[in-house]
């Protein structure tokens, strides 16, 4: 009887870890700068597409299937970052929402966090809002990833201003997607880094709804400053 116990004991306990785990992880997600700044986590801005500006988080699109924005936020926040984003209210103004984006990283920055440990993703529409941030903060050490943003607008409005941008830009697009390469904004320019990742998962738009590894690793990757694929090949 004892030992069944005893058993019964252990049992218990690991499920008492697993919450202290998932606990963890969720004290990693806020919707802003976090009260008490950890000059040695790396922070990464969330910025999601714009059906879930449009519908809310359990958006669900009738060609792409349910935006899964909280799943992707949980495995961003798995892979070590404190992971800050918000759901943008319906008809929010792409420009004043990357001022205010560009004031936490001003934040973040004067506390002593490193630049180059600041990370800002955009998804879709999230990524057009990623690179007004770069206009506004031209700093060379911040690091973007633009997820399924170059359309023929995106580039021929985006390259008016090319000259202007400054960081680290990794652009992940699939191959069946509308939208496809960014190299013609970023290509050759002085104050530019820019890599980008075909995915070829034959799913177009759709590749950024959910926390496909495809993206989710190379992303951590320059996150963690570690060296890009220029290729990637995994399966969802």
């Amino acid at each position: 009887m004892m030992k069944q116990l005893l058993r019964i004991i252990v049992w218990l306990l690991s499920f008492a870890h697993l919450t202290d785990h998932n606990t963890i992880y969720a004290q990693s997600i806020t919707t802003s700068i976090p009260k008490t700044i950890d000059t040695h986590k790396i922070y990464l801005f969330y910025l999601h597409g714009g059906i879930v500006q449009d519908e809310g988080p359990h958006a669900v699109s009738k060609y792409y299937g349910k935006y899964e924005y909280y799943p992707i936020l949980d495995s961003l926040s798995m892979k070590g970052f404190h992971v800050i984003s918000e759901v943008r209210p319906k008809g929010t103004n792409e420009v004043e929402y990357a001022k205010k984006i560009s004031l936490q990283i001003d934040t973040l920055i004067s506390f002593g966090v490193p630049m180059q440990n600041i990370l800002i993703v955009g998804a879709s529409l999230g990524a057009y809002i990623a690179l007004e941030v770069a206009l506004i903060t031209k700093k060379t050490q911040l690091n973007y990833v633009l997820i399924g943003l170059c359309s023929k607008y995106a580039i021929d409005y985006y390259s008016q201003h090319s000259d202007i941008f400054q960081g680290k830009f990794l652009s992940i697009y699939e191959k069946t997607d509308t939208k496809g390469s960014c190299s013609k904004i970023f290509t050759n320019k002085r104050n530019v880094e820019f890599e980008e990742i075909e995915l070829n998962m034959g799913i177009g738009h759709a590749f950024l709804f959910k926390p496909f590894k495809d993206w989710i690793e190379p992303l951590t990757s320059m996150g963690h400053q570690l060296k890009i694929q220029k290729k990637s090949h995994l399966k969802p």
